[in-house]
């Protein structure tokens, strides 16, 4: 045991020297006024929980960094107005004040729905929806950008983490379908149901490809209500290029395959193999793929209005799924996956931050959520395709009827008669799209289960994405902080302000930080730093935890275990006090071993670009909080103390390496210990408090502050 110890701290101590990562420049420093204050008042009179621990530091760091962008002490997007701001969060307030009232009267019946979605073709279910997103497309809540954009820019960024690939990607779309509804003033967004297209001799010929519905197909969008309709990207008009790419619409089989299942583990991501075509969200990928132009690029897809008719037939499809479950014995409000990808735990916020009280994937999945809305059946010939006049009944099936010719008919690259024909459209559309070039929209969806051999060649192609589309991702999501909202609202509807939340995932997935400082995406701007991790979670039971029969199920708190290793996640964050930047990094550690120690390297401030000020905070992937403890020096002692987790970033040293990998000498490279190591245990406490921290930083700001102390990292 002895030798493997040796071994360890010698790999240990050989990738630190190799990274040459420094901590000479942190100096401890004692949280800020006002965010301690907050602390203490929301844990006044208060039994410490890890999860309302890990809520109010949430809400006091958010509430802190409204006041300094208030007092204009750090960035903020300049380009969103206040009346922007307030738009955003009236929708939200409204949309969650509608859940919390449908949450109290859950013994209501189903007809109290407030919202009736219709398939897109059925008689009046397409009209009220083309002049609601009109409306909002034609009112400005910025310079460059109108209230339809600023919706459609929540669907960008970081949220997509969290909105795709996983168990969240139907509660999250959930939420947006009923955000955009909660703009239209509860006028239903209708669904689109693609089968019916699907199974058309030529699904490009389908009417809703018509002026009468979404517009033409083949090219820049010029006719129908979407004509003309862009991204915040200046000239970039909505595209498609329908029938493209080898993916199928939405099939018949495809339905079957997922309303097979029983569980929702089944239905959801991650799927390989044979098991993708029970993938609800795979088949979903379909549509998105068929119609190309911008529906296929995730980053650009919802400037696209049919993105939101496509989903609404998506959340049809789970909401059918449900009413199965529930026949079935099934709590579909609970049934989630034991084992999440990052941000899709059951815990985890539905990444809308910061616009209204955040909601946890678990609760998205309620029956609150779900009486919100309910649902024309799907076509069939048994209702008389939902006496559509758009729709006939085929050889058993409802069918799309076709749109009027408008020009001759041509096959696709001189293909057979049989094979799709190529938009009937003006050619305006396409010179107009192919002129322009790829669409800077970033990467594609994944491809569907289901192949459709009609289809064509996509021509038009996509580029990485356009810097005024990360500008405007990050302006939705930023404009809304300066707005202050109550922690005991929160409380009240049991939704956990929570979010850094993590339930355990594959150890495969890595963490995408953006790089954003100050509004400037820029590698250069950041430095790493060693933050050490020493986990120590005694297992009162004796159970170990990689055997699977210990796991109980029937409690939502326990789905955090380890995976079938033992292996699992410490999450490491480093935000901004006075710059706007956030770094998220994790470390694996061993739940078998009575005590594991590791580091991460964690992403803060180049001081290059000035000094600044940080907070660490760190959690285990059940979010439980860890407490931080300092290097400080007492008594001319190197020690680890209780602290803050609060650094001064100086800009008297030179770090020793930056994100750029160049590198420069300072002092403290004769040390190897980092200048932070959080515990992460079993005592019930809040983790902002120690008395003995306060006796530690009251000594430590008595000091003569001209001999800038940098607390030399030693080795423990």
């Amino acid at each position: 045991m002895a030798i493997v110890w040796t071994k360890a701290v010698s790999v240990f101590c050989l990738v630190l020297s190799l990274l040459k990562l420094s901590s000479a420049l942190l100096e401890p420093n004692p949280f800020p006024k006002t965010l301690k204050e907050c602390y203490d008042f929301r844990s006044y009179n208060m039994t410490p929980s890890d999860e309302v621990a890990l809520m109010i530091q949430n809400h006091c760091f958010k509430n802190y960094q409204y006041k300094q962008i208030a007092d204009g002490k750090i960035w903020t997007a300049p380009n969103i107005t206040q009346e922007g701001m307030n738009y955003i969060n009236s929708l939200f307030r409204k949309l969650f004040g509608e859940i919390v009232a449908s949450s109290k009267s859950k013994h209501q019946k189903r007809q109290a729905a407030v919202r009736f979605r219709r398939e897109v073709r059925s008689p009046g279910a397409f009209a009220p929806f083309v002049e609601c997103i009109r409306r909002l497309y034609n009112t400005q809540v910025s310079a460059n950008m109108n209230e339809y954009q600023a919706i459609a820019s929540l669907h960008t960024g970081q949220a997509l983490q969290s909105a795709h690939d996983g168990a969240a990607f139907l509660p999250w779309h959930r939420i947006y379908l009923l955000l955009l509804e909660t703009a239209c003033r509860g006028v239903p967004v209708p669904y689109w149901d693609s089968t019916v297209d699907h199974v058309m001799p030529d699904p490009t010929r389908s009417i809703v490809w018509s002026e009468q519905f979404f517009g033409n197909g083949d090219g820049q969008v010029l006719t129908g209500p979407f004509r003309n309709f862009q991204t915040t990207v200046p000239g970039d008009s909505i595209t498609r290029e329908i029938g493209t790419s080898r993916n199928a619409l939405f099939t018949k089989e495809g339905l079957a395959a997922v309303l097979s299942r029983t569980r929702y583990s089944e239905i959801v991501e991650p799927k390989r193999g044979r098991e993708y075509v029970y993938s609800l969200e795979g088949h979903h990928n379909g549509p998105h793929n068929w119609v190309g132009g911008h529906l296929p690029l995730p980053w650009v897809a919802a400037f696209d209005p049919v993105f939101f008719m496509h989903h609404a037939y998506v959340d049809a499809v789970w909401e059918v799924f449900r009413a199965q479950q529930i026949r079935n014995g099934i709590d579909p409000g609970r049934d989630y996956p034991l084992q999440n990808e990052p941000g899709h735990g059951p815990f985890d916020i539905i990444d809308f931050r910061p616009y209204f009280p955040p909601i946890r994937n678990i609760d998205a999945m309620s029956q609150a959520v779900a009486r919100l809305v309910r649902y024309e059946p799907f076509p069939s010939c048994q209702n008389n395709c939902n006496s559509s006049p758009h729709l006939t009944c085929v050889g058993g099936v409802c069918m799309s009827r076709a749109r009027p010719a408008a020009s001759p008919i041509e096959s696709f690259g001189g293909a057979a008669a049989f094979g799709p024909s190529a938009q009937d459209v003006p050619s305006q559309s396409r010179v107009l799209a192919q002129a322009r070039g790829p669409i800077p929209g970033g990467e594609r969806f994944r491809s569907s289960p289901f192949m459709d051999t009609r289809n064509r060649p996509n021509t038009i192609g996509n580029a990485p994405v356009a810097p005024e589309l990360e500008a405007a991702s990050f302006q939705a999501r930023t404009a809304g902080m300066r707005s202050k909202r109550d922690a005991s609202k929160i409380l009240h509807y049991n939704v956990s302000s929570n979010a850094h939340v993590q339930s355990v995932s594959s150890l495969e997935r890595s963490y995408t930080n953006t790089f954003i400082m100050d509004g400037v995406i820029d590698v250069k701007r950041w430095v790493y730093v060693p933050v050490r991790v020493v986990y120590n979670r005694t297992n009162a039971n004796g159970n170990d935890p990689t055997f699977k029969a210990n796991i109980l199920k029937e409690n939502l708190n326990e789905m955090c275990r380890a995976v079938g290793s033992g292996a699992s996640k410490v999450y490491v964050a480093s935000n901004g006090l006075d710059y706007f930047g956030t770094y998220k990094e994790f470390a694996i550690i061993d739940e078998r071993q009575p005590i594991s120690e590791t580091t991460a390297a964690v992403g803060i401030k180049n001081p290059d670009y000035g000094a600044g000020e940080v907070m660490f905070s760190a959690y285990d992937s059940c979010g439980r909080p860890c407490r931080p403890f300092c290097l400080t020096s007492i008594q001319g002692k190197q020690k680890y103390r209780p602290c803050s987790g609060v650094f001064k970033i100086s800009d008297v040293f030179a770090l020793d390496i930056s994100l750029d990998n160049s590198v420069a000498s300072g002092p403290g490279d004769d040390s190897s210990s980092p200048s932070i190591t959080f515990l992460c245990d079993e005592n019930k406490h809040w983790p902002w408090k120690s008395a003995f921290f306060e006796i530690v930083m009251a000594e430590y700001q008595s000091r003569d502050r001209q001999n800038e102390a940098t607390f030399k990292t030693t080795e423990l």
